[in-house]
């Protein structure tokens, strides 16, 4: 949809308008008077928002228009103004939005007396940090947008990459919309590596043993994806034991995880769409340009709504650990420099050095885009591993299994085996073996003596910083126990 286009469709919002009898009505029942503000969102307030009258929600949206079409702060700030006035939570994720590509600092003080008002927060000074601040209550608040704002959204964001329009567009529910946010870059801004060439770990003689690789082994094949390469371009589509898979490490949550590119008949290649929820990124596949949970592995706009993708197995560790169970391992190589058609740009070339990608962000306790509020059970970043079964879920700080035994747990009606790696864990229900105690026990070295994992499943699970888990398993359980 071109922005002339969604322009109408604001602007044609305004007649719409006049035919309301209030600007409360829910966009999906706009006829029905019992569908207003103080039943979508729970407030503190047991005054209802006083709203806004036709002229002012007609005059709101056309400053919109305008804004948008000609990027003008005055327009932006006067219709801020009405919206605040409104003293509707449904308008915030209008001001959010506005927070993160607004692009001036003129905006910044309206912005805040309305996010504020409508959440009750302080400001906390930059825009980027009141967008954290707002955008993480967001999150959690349970809000419907007002009307127009699917519009306003496409509008805005075709700004950084038109191709944000349609993408976009194909979420259905304007609450799921409203929790997605720019990651910084156009659509394929991170680029992936496609069929990216791999050799043997005895022609690998760049590695070094103590580095972080995430394993992936299929019908035993086995791959070592090195994060300080991952790390700069976060997903490789691949082909392994003759599965086509895609590996896919989200920066932002270090999560790294395996999934199958067979969906429905079609052999997909995903790529980063450049955008974001809950500081996770969301996959697009070329194919269909369906969008993807990368955390969920869970299709959300596009023809493959409401897919799951098929996951394997990963496991981080550091290469001297996987090059000692997997001796036949391959690796990949050092991807080229990106070169471009303008002879005036540079290529990228990244640093490969390990550690180097995102250092400034893992060495900071802070989040660089909104996320669920999170307990303080483990630091926002401490690393876990998550194990989910059905219904249960099971969250395991890694420090308090690294350089330790083995030890099972209970996950649901499942029993499971965890065995420490170098910097991570592998997973095996263990339902077929007797343990003595309790869920968290060590299990001896004699009784892991007599256990061949080779026997076992090996489950899926994930490695994940705290919040990025909790952000999907918020009744999940956690080990160590606090307290």
């Amino acid at each position: 949809m071109s922005t002339r286009a969604i322009l109408a469709t604001l602007l044609g919002l305004m007649l719409i308008a006049s035919a309301c009898t209030t600007s409360d009505a829910d966009p999906t029942s706009e006829n029905d008077p019992s569908s207003d503000t103080s039943q979508r969102v729970e407030n503190e307030s047991l005054e209802p928002p006083r709203g806004l009258s036709d002229d002012e929600l007609g005059e709101m949206e056309a400053l919109l228009a305008l804004y948008i079409e000609e990027r003008g702060s005055s327009q932006a700030i006067d219709a801020i103004e009405l919206m605040t006035l409104s003293e509707d939570p449904a308008y915030a994720p209008f001001l959010i939005d506005l927070l993160r590509l607004g692009n001036s600092t003129i905006l910044l003080g309206p912005l805040t007396e309305g996010l504020q008002l409508f959440s009750g927060l302080e400001p906390q000074g930059t825009s980027n940090e009141n967008f954290i601040q707002y955008g993480s209550w967001l999150q959690g608040a349970g809000i419907d947008p007002a009307p127009g704002y699917r519009d306003f959204k496409l509008a805005l964001y075709e700004r950084p990459d038109d191709e944000f329009v349609a993408l976009l567009d194909s979420v259905e529910s304007d609450a799921v919309l409203a929790l997605i946010h720019w990651g910084g870059v156009p659509r394929g801004g991170i680029p992936e590596l496609n069929d990216q060439e791999r050799v043997s770990a005895a022609e690998a003689d760049w590695m070094t043993p103590d580095e972080l690789v995430l394993g992936v082994e299929i019908d035993g094949e086995a791959v070592a994806y090195p994060l300080r390469i991952l790390a700069r371009h976060e997903l490789a589509n691949d082909t392994l034991g003759g599965i086509p898979i895609s590996v896919v490490f989200c920066t932002l949550c270090r999560t790294g995880l395996t999934f199958d590119r067979r969906v429905q008949g079609e052999v997909l290649d995903f790529q980063t769409s450049g955008l974001l929820t809950k500081s996770n990124k969301i996959m697009v596949d070329v194919q269909t340009d369906t969008l993807w949970r990368h955390l969920e592995g869970v299709g959300f706009g596009g023809q493959f709504d409401g897919v799951e993708l098929v996951q394997y197995p990963t496991i981080t560790t550091t290469w001297a650990d996987w090059l000692r169970e997997h001796p036949g391992t391959e690796t990949l190589t050092f991807p080229e420099p990106i070169f471009f058609d303008d002879p005036e740009r540079p290529p990228i070339a990244y640093d490969y050095t390990p550690g180097t990608a995102y250092q400034s962000y893992y060495e900071n306790p802070g989040v660089w885009f909104p996320i669920l509020d999170t307990p303080d059970t483990f630091p926002l970043k401490s690393e876990v591993l998550g194990v989910a079964i059905e219904d249960d879920a099971i969250a395991i700080e890694i420090t308090s299994l690294l350089d330790g035994p083995a030890r099972w747990f209970v996950v649901g009606d499942t029993q499971i085996l965890v065995v420490p790696t170098a910097a991570g864990a592998r997973v095996y229900d263990s339902t077929t073996i007797t343990f003595t105690g309790s869920s968290g026990d060590v299990v001896p070295d004699v009784v892991m003596d007599d256990i061949d994992v080779g026997d076992l499943e090996q489950l899926v699970a994930e490695q994940s910083f705290w919040f990025a888990w909790f952000s999907r398993y918020a009744n999940t359980t956690t080990w160590p126990v606090s307290g």
